[in-house]
């Protein structure tokens, strides 16, 4: 299970303590819940995917299975897809 692990000012520090009763607790909870969320967005994508396929014969009663086995790209991966064929041309790019 990978560690995340964050440096911030006293400054930083102190200003989340302004709004947050523990810091810590509340920058985990907010990166379970992100990951949370998109643990559901990858089991509902791949439930449908699978669910159409007709070809896919069973399908994992775990969530955690489903998330485990898709075949995600990261969001790194996308923005480089998006980057290299953006919907709009580059200024001075003509399309067609």
């Amino acid at each position: 299970m990978p560690d995340l692990t964050i440096t911030l000012t006293d400054d930083e520090m102190r200003a989340l303590a302004y709004v947050a009763v523990d810091p810590v607790e509340w920058v985990t909870n907010f990166a379970k819940n992100r990951a949370a969320a998109a643990m559901n967005e990858i089991y509902e994508t791949e439930m449908a995917r699978m669910m159409a396929d007709p070809d896919i014969k069973t399908i994992p009663a775990d969530k955690d299975a489903v998330v485990r086995a898709a075949k995600i790209k990261s969001a790194a991966e996308r923005h480089a897809e998006f980057l290299a064929n953006p919907p709009i041309p580059p200024e001075g790019v003509t399309v067609g």
